[in-house]
């Protein structure tokens, strides 16, 4: 027997799936996605704001992945989960918190390229954008330069 308040949650749930589907299907369509983690202060980050972002957001590579930033005020708010979009909790959870992560650390700016909800590949530093992922999206994207 259904009751008002099993009616309600039933359609929330029904509601956050479809939700959480829409998300899964953007991760797993078969686009890739390139995620950049850095903040706000750091000077490696601003430079990448100011110098790369713009020659890569131009490029006909840009329109063959998705993009994504996250880019807390300050680099101790990037352990903290609500400093990333909620689809996102994933990578944060599975990559930077794992032993290799927190080996790593949060060094800045940091790019994961994403594929099939899989890290495929994740570099730190601007000259790591320039020689490794930037070359790989290409490859990935099928463009040039």
């Amino acid at each position: 027997m259904f009751d008002r308040r099993s009616l309600m949650a039933g359609g929330l749930a029904a509601a956050a799936a479809a939700s959480l589907a829409g998300v899964s299907r953007a991760q797993t369509g078969g686009r890739p996605m390139l995620v950049f983690v850095g903040d706000q202060t750091s000077e490696a980050c601003k430079i990448w704001r100011t110098k790369w972002e713009p020659l890569f957001v131009a490029s006909p590579a840009f329109k063959k992945l998705d993009y994504r930033i996250v880019n807390p005020a300050k680099s101790s708010l990037l352990a903290k989960p609500q400093s990333w979009p909620a689809d996102l909790h994933w990578l944060l959870d599975t990559f930077l918190m794992s032993q290799v992560g927190v080996q790593e650390g949060f060094e800045v700016p940091r790019f994961f390229l994403v594929q099939n909800r899989q890290v495929t590949m994740s570099t730190s530093g601007n000259n790591a954008w320039r020689d490794i992922m930037w070359p790989t999206i290409l490859d990935v994207t099928g463009t040039s330069a």
